[in-house]
């Protein structure tokens, strides 16, 4: 049985580190995955990115960094008329620098450098033959549009749901994304397709909205990455602290695009409450993640009172390899989100040890079940004791880093492509 697995987004995720949120985690983390796995075979493929050259010859740039092994089974969809496939990858390689230096020293230039794309994506509609090459059985795109049954033979096509947000709450995301994911939803045959869900929430919602079988609809559950484990050395967690301007003090740590609909300002005010309440508290809030759309309350919410201009820390986007320390230096984890399909963040500060307090809604107590405190988004006092408790208790903290340590090891990748697999078995089995 063979996959074709579709990996665009590992491609975005080269060229601009801000696309290395949670959907790309989930891509690249079951791919490895099933790369190990022999009873299934693999097509890596950028099919989803038709009549898209940058995403297209981004993912080709990505793969030629990977291993020998990764590199061979990556089947190329795009060819160019005119012979300028080189010209392309200069392009490409370019915005990635400019990209690159605007997050170091010019944010001016990071829209730009974003509308470099712009022109080569129109010359590759004239110039850009894409093809499926792939001789697999299965094609599993993992977070666009499926491409039509006519385009890839006509074989069992997969999609993998993560929320539905867009379509419950679409004032929380641009009328782009939400287009977009209107024409991923609209791809769907659901007397055809087969649908994988990362949460038994997700799988509720989303058949709730298209009416689609349940069962042609599954769980996969998601995982925190191994790479994120409790650092004991506190060596190692002060130099990570000090490479982000985050001082010595105790500090409630939340890390997420920064946009309304993760409920920041929520927790702001929260955190602002309980300072003015208790002023000889020595407490920061340490803020991690990119910059979303429509962030202007959040920071404003953040600079309105004096008091707190050294106390709330905006680091931007930190990589994998500094988060662990950044997890287990924190007195707690705080997740006040509105709504998540999964909630990957809450799962790896359980992993890494660190105390959880989360939202009470959506698929949250899948996730964090009773190894964190769990609190209603909207209630302030709810989470004001809820912080206040945790930082005055210690034997609290020692018993939730416990239980969530315990409750993180239900989860793992291996799982997760093995409830993948089982599900590729079941559509290849019904053709």
């Amino acid at each position: 049985m063979k996959i074709a697995y579709d990996i665009t987004v590992l491609g975005q995720g080269y060229i601009n580190a801000k696309a290395k949120t949670g959907v790309y985690r989930v891509v690249d983390s079951l791919l490895k995955q099933l790369l190990d796995r022999k009873d299934i075979e693999i097509d890596l493929v950028a099919y989803n990115s038709l009549n898209n050259i940058w995403d297209s010859v981004s993912t080709e740039l990505f793969i030629s960094n990977e291993a020998a092994r990764i590199r061979k089974q990556y089947q190329s969809c795009h060819q160019s008329k005119l012979n300028l496939l080189n010209l392309y990858k200069v392009a490409v390689k370019s915005q990635k620098q400019f990209i690159k230096l605007s997050s170091q020293y010019l944010p001016v230039i990071y829209k730009p450098a974003l509308a470099l794309q712009i022109p080569f994506k129109l010359l590759g509609k004239f110039d850009i033959d894409f093809h499926f090459n792939s001789q697999a059985n299965i094609y599993h795109s993992l977070f666009y549009a499926l491409p039509s049954k006519d385009e890839i033979n006509r074989i069992s096509r997969i999609l993998t749901i993560y929320d539905l947000i867009p379509v419950l709450d679409s004032k929380s995301f641009t009328t782009s994304i939400c287009q977009k994911y209107d024409k991923m939803l609209q791809s769907i045959d659901t007397n055809q397709d087969w649908i994988t869900c990362i949460s038994q929430h997700t799988k509720n919602d989303f058949c709730n909205h298209t009416g689609m079988n349940p069962e042609r609809v599954f769980v996969t559950p998601l995982a925190a990455d191994t790479h994120f484990f409790p650092v004991e050395n506190l060596d190692i967690i002060d130099n990570t602290l000090k490479k982000y301007q985050i001082n010595n003090a105790p500090y409630l740590l939340s890390l997420c695009t920064l946009e309304p609909r993760k409920n920041l300002s929520f927790l702001i005010r929260c955190f602002t409450k309980i300072i003015l309440d208790n002023p000889r508290i020595d407490l920061n809030l340490v803020l991690v993640g990119v910059s979303g759309w429509k962030n202007n309350d959040i920071l404003k919410t953040a600079q309105e009172n004096p008091i707190l201009k050294n106390r709330i820390i905006f680091t931007g986007y930190i990589p994998d390899e500094d988060l662990s320390a950044i997890y287990s230096g924190a007195t707690a984890f705080i997740y006040p989100s509105l709504y998540e399909g999964f909630g990957l963040p809450p799962l790896e500060a359980m992993q890494c040890g660190t105390p959880v307090i989360t939202s009470n809604t959506s698929s949250f107590p899948e996730v964090v079940g009773d190894a964190g405190i769990m609190i209603n988004p909207t209630d302030e006092d709810a989470l004001c004791q809820a912080i206040l408790t945790i930082i005055q208790d210690s034997q609290l903290r020692k018993t939730l880093s416990e239980k969530g340590r315990e409750r993180a090891q239900q989860f793992s990748w291996a799982k997760c492509a093995e409830e993948t697999v089982k599900v590729y078995q079941i559509a290849a089995n019904c053709r």
